[in-house]
């Protein structure tokens, strides 16, 4: 702006409370800078891209025996929660 001072709009997805305070914290301090989520800079979210390899493994191998991706999903997850439960003490 012509007096030096800048004008920042910002539009976020829902905030937790905590993470609303800590921009409020930071209004009249330096620039902070916050990590954004993946999904928000336009990429996929890790259980997103699980989801989307566990499609292409039914598409590749599976759909004779699953006719339905999401009864194969949660099959295939429940199997890989046992898995790495048996992996805990």
């Amino acid at each position: 702006m012509k007096d030096g001072s800048l004008k920042v709009t910002l539009i976020t997805r829902e905030l937790a409370p905590s993470e609303m305070a800590e921009i409020m914290l930071s209004l009249n301090q330096e620039i902070v800078e916050i990590e954004m989520p993946d999904e928000a800079k336009g990429g996929k979210s890790q259980s997103q891209r699980l989801r989307g390899v566990i499609f292409r493994l039914w598409e590749q191998d599976y759909q004779g025996k699953y006719k339905d991706f999401n009864i194969f999903y949660d099959s295939y997850m429940d199997k890989m929660i046992e898995n790495i439960k048996d992996k805990l003490n």
